[in-house]
């Protein structure tokens, strides 16, 4: 499915090397954007949300960066009408026990703005997504669609851009008039963006997850700090469920500091919660990213975040090189 993809971006990118189109730079030179698609982005308790067309029928999905593949709920696919696909099956893991479902096949594709993209099947979940954050969605737009792209995530100004992927020059930087920070020293794993932090002065890798709305750790990393069973004993728990229809208790600790990149939040309560394998030691969420603007490339491995002034992740004062936007 990825190569179909990169091949219909190829398409597109030929019939967009029109004038007009954004710039940036890099230590190549000047780096032509390639816009594919632009569209509306919701917000609703720290998790984004994008209208799209599967089978010429309305779906909203909840944009998921910490998903391996596009998603589609049970409920949603009989809705749509989606054949089977009787010959391929996928296993989704996360918080509770692992789930299998036979894949669902889309004739023609997902329209995300006014472009088509040819994914031919999708997952299928054996969960609602209903209430979600005040609301309901019908699937989750995940890694294996989100990765073939540049993405401009602007939760101000409530809009996402896809562009292509600029691997001639992989080290350019955003074109924003705004400044801007770089989160050094990102990765891929398992089609995932992942981002080193430290807390309490431990050092560890976080799932970039725009699909959670809090960031969180996993047990292994509250142990690895130091913190004992006994010593969230007294903490508040809550339910929580993530890609599978069980719910599991966790317990909301607090930390002294949590660091990602150049921004800080002191005395962060955070989930501790059991993870699955290739999870890394956490995933940072929706709130982290509430109220900036946002570039990530999984090709490129770069994420930039404009600073925050406000808020309860704190901007702290940026180096010339890494806070400099393009011109």
């Amino acid at each position: 499915m990825t190569r179909a993809i990169l091949a219909l971006l190829a398409v597109l990118a030929m019939a967009a090397c029109s004038g007009g189109d954004p710039i940036a730079r890099g230590a190549g030179g000047v780096c032509k954007l390639i816009p594919l698609a632009q569209m509306p982005l919701e917000t609703r308790s720290n998790l984004l949300f994008v209208d799209a067309r599967i089978n010429d029928e309305p779906v909203t999905l909840l944009v998921d960066t910490g998903a391996e593949r596009t998603l589609l709920t049970e409920a949603a696919v009989d809705r749509l009408r989606l054949p089977r696909d009787p010959h391929h099956a996928t296993r989704t893991f996360g918080i509770g026990s692992p789930t299998a479902a036979w894949d669902a096949r889309l004739p023609n594709g997902i329209v995300l703005g006014p472009t088509r993209f040819p994914v031919d099947s999708v997952t299928v979940g054996h969960f609602g997504i209903n209430q979600v954050a005040g609301g309901s969605a019908d699937g989750l737009l995940g890694a294996d669609i989100l990765l073939a792209f540049d993405i401009d995530i602007d939760l101000p100004a409530h809009r996402i851009t896809f562009y292509r992927a600029r691997r001639e020059c992989p080290d350019a930087t955003p074109p924003w008039n705004e400044p801007y920070v770089a989160i050094s020293g990102v990765s891929t794993r398992r089609d995932r963006l992942v981002v080193p932090f430290k807390l309490d002065g431990t050092d560890g890798t976080a799932v970039l997850d725009t699909g959670a709305q809090v960031s969180s750790i996993s047990r292994s990393m509250a142990t690895r700090i130091g913190l004992a069973e006994s010593a969230m004993a007294g903490d508040r728990t809550v339910m929580a469920h993530g890609a599978s229809p069980d719910q599991v208790e966790v317990r909301i600790h607090r930390f002294n500091e949590l660091q990602v990149g150049p921004a800080v939040m002191r005395d962060p309560v955070l989930p501790v919660v059991p993870m699955a394998g290739g999870m890394g030691d956490g995933l940072v969420g929706g709130d982290f990213l509430r109220g900036r603007r946002v570039w990530l490339s999984f090709s490129a491995q770069r994420l930039f975040v404009t600073p925050l002034e406000t808020g309860p992740w704190i901007a702290v004062t940026q180096t010339p090189d890494a806070a400099k936007p393009a011109n």
